[in-house]
C-alpha cells in the first residue's frame, strides 16, 4: 500500500516554496518612508508625487511615503513608537523640544552635510536655519516663514495714505473709519492670525501690545479666518490685511497691486525643519528625501497652489525658479529683515486667553469699540475735547480689567494672570464660559461709558 503522507508532504513543500517566491515581490516593492508633519495636503501630495519619481528615490529604492499628520503635542508619542522615520515642518521650538528629548538624530550622510554647509544659509534675521550641537547637525531649515500684512496698494493709494510699515501703523487714528481698511481674522478661527497677535504681544510688551490689538481691531473689518482676508485684499475690498508670508506671496502672484510687508524688527522670521527621528529604521533612506527637499524638492514650494519662501537660493536658477521672480525678490527681503527672537513656549501659556479675551472684548463688542474710537478722534479733531483728555478716554476705553466671575473682585489682566487663567480653562470649561461673558460685557461698558462722556450715549 503506498504511504499516502508523501503527496501531502509534498504539497506541504510546494506551497511553502510558492509562499515564499510570492513574497519576494514584497521585498522588492522596496521602502517605506513615515513622515511626521505639519503640513497641509498640497504639500504632501506634491513632495510624495515629485520625490517618488525622482532619480534619489529609485536609487535608494523608497516606493512609498505615507504622511501622518497629528497635532505637535503628540510628536513625541508617534516617535518614540519607532514606526516614523522623519519629522517635517512646524517652527522650530518643536524640533528643539524633540531633540531635547533624544528624539532626534544627527544628520550623518555627507552628500547631506555637504550640501547644508554648501548652499543652506546658517540663519536669517539672527534665527538659526540649521540646528548645531557639539558640531552634529540635528536640524535643517526646509523653508523660510514669516508674518505681517499685505497691502493692496491700489486701494491704499486711492485713499491717499501710506502703506504700513509695522504693527503701529495699522493702530493709528488715520485708519479710524465708517468704512474699515483693514482686515483681520478671529483667532479662535485662525491659527496664523492668533500667532500674529502674540508676535504683537511678545515684540511690544503686554500693555502696550494690547492697546495696538485693540486699535487695530477698531480699525478693522473682522473676518471668519484667514483665507477671507486674503481674498479681501485681493479683491480689493480692504486696503490691508494681516498674514502669514505665503498668504501674502499668494495674494501678490493672483494682483500685482499686492505687496505683503514684514514689519521691521517686529516679526518671526525663523525656519520651517526638517528632522531624522532617532527612532527610525530606515535612516539612510530617510536622510535621502532630506537630501532631496533641499535640492530638486525646492521647486514644490515655488508650486502657484504653495507660495512658500524656499530655504535653498539655487532654486532660482532652476527654469521654475526663474519664472518665480516675485519669490525671489521676496527671498532677498526676507533675508536682510529683522526679526524678534519668539518664545513659542510663552505664546502657549496664554494661548487660549488670548484667543478667547480677543474674541469676547474686540469682536464681539466691536461694533461699540470702533464707535467709540471713531467719535473719540472726531472730538479731538473737532476741537471738543483736548489731547489730555483724549488719552484718559483712551486709557479707559482700553483698560484690561474685568470682574472676576468667582470672587467677584476688579482684577487686571496681566500676562502672569493670564498664563494662570489659561491652565484653569484647560480643565474648567465652565470657568471659561464664565469669563468670555464677563469681558465681552464689561468691555461693552466701557466703550458705551466713553461714548456717553462725548455726550452720545
Amino acid at each position: 500500500m503506498r504511504d499516502q503522507s508523501l503527496p501531502l508532504l509534498l504539497l506541504l513543500l510546494i506551497s511553502s516554496t510558492l509562499g515564499c517566491i510570492g513574497e519576494s515581490p514584497r521585498e522588492e516593492e522596496g521602502k517605506t518612508l513615515v513622515i511626521l508633519t505639519r503640513h497641509d495636503t498640497t504639500i504632501q501630495e506634491l513632495a510624495k508625487e515629485e520625490f517618488l519619481k525622482s532619480e534619489i528615490s529609485k536609487k535608494f529604492g523608497i516606493t512609498k511615503m505615507k504622511f501622518v499628520s497629528v497635532p505637535a503635542s503628540l510628536w513625541p508619542e508617534y516617535a518614540r513608537k519607532g514606526r516614523v522615520d522623519l519629522a517635517w515642518g512646524g517652527g522650530p521650538t518643536l524640533f528643539d523640544n524633540l531633540m531635547d528629548l533624544e528624539l532626534l538624530a544627527p544628520l550623518e550622510s555627507k552628500d547631506l552635510l555637504d550640501l547644508i554647509e554648501r548652499d543652506i544659509p546658517s540663519e536669517v534675521s539672527g534665527i538659526p536655519l540649521v540646528r548645531k550641537i557639539d558640531g552634529k547637525v540635528y536640524w535643517v531649515a526646509a523653508a523660510i516663514s514669516s508674518f505681517g500684512f499685505t497691502v493692496n496698494r491700489e486701494v491704499i493709494e486711492k485713499w491717499g495714505l501710506p502703506i504700513p510699515r509695522k504693527w503701529e501703523d495699522l493702530a493709528s487714528e488715520i485708519y479710524a473709519r465708517e468704512i474699515p481698511l483693514i482686515g483681520i481674522a478671529d483667532p479662535t478661527r485662525s491659527t496664523s492670525n492668533t500667532r500674529i497677535y502674540e508676535i504683537i504681544l511678545q515684540a511690544m510688551g503686554w500693555e502696550k501690545g494690547w492697546k495696538t490689538l485693540s486699535l487695530i481691531a477698531a480699525n478693522s473689518r473682522i473676518f471668519d479666518s484667514s483665507d477671507a482676508v486674503r481674498e479681501a485684499i485681493i479683491s480689493g475690498e480692504i486696503a490691508i490685511g494681516t498674514t502669514i508670508d505665503f498668504f501674502g506671496y499668494t495674494a501678490m502672484k493672483l494682483n500685482p497691486n499686492c505687496v505683503y510687508v514684514i514689519p521691521e524688527g517686529e516679526s518671526v522670521i525663523n525656519g520651517d525643519p526638517i528632522a531624522l527621528l532617532s527612532t527610525s529604521e530606515n535612516k539612510e533612506e530617510a536622510q535621502a528625501f532630506v537630501l532631496w527637499i533641499l535640492t530638486e524638492g525646492q521647486r514644490i514650494w515655488l508650486d502657484e497652489r504653495v507660495n512658500r519662501m524656499p530655504v535653498n537660493p539655487r532654486v532660482f536658477d532652476s527654469p521654475e525658479g526663474r519664472s518665480r521672480e516675485d519669490l525671489r525678490k521676496s527671498y532677498e527681503r526676507t533675508m536682510i529683515s529683522r526679526g524678534i527672537e519668539f518664545d513659542d513656549s510663552r505664546a502657549l501659556s496664554i494661548e487660549e486667553v488670548l484667543q478667547n479675551y480677543f474674541k469676547s472684548s474686540l469682536i464681539d463688542s466691536n461694533e461699540e469699540l470702533r464707535r467709540a474710537w471713531i467719535e473719540l478722534n472726531k472730538a479731538k479733531k473737532e476741537g471738543r475735547i483736548s489731547e489730555e483728555k483724549f488719552n484718559s478716554l483712551l486709557d479707559q476705553m482700553l483698560e484690561l480689567k474685568f470682574r472676576d466671575p468667582i470672587t467677584g473682585k476688579e482684577v487686571y489682566l496681566t500676562e502672569e494672570y493670564a498664563r494662570e487663567l489659561n491652565q484653569r480653562i484647560k480643565e474648567d470649561r465652565e470657568l471659561l464660559e464664565l469669563l468670555k461673558r464677563e469681558w465681552r460685557e464689561s468691555s461693552r461698558r466701557r466703550y458705551l461709558k466713553v461714548l456717553e462722556e462725548l455726550g452720545l450715549g
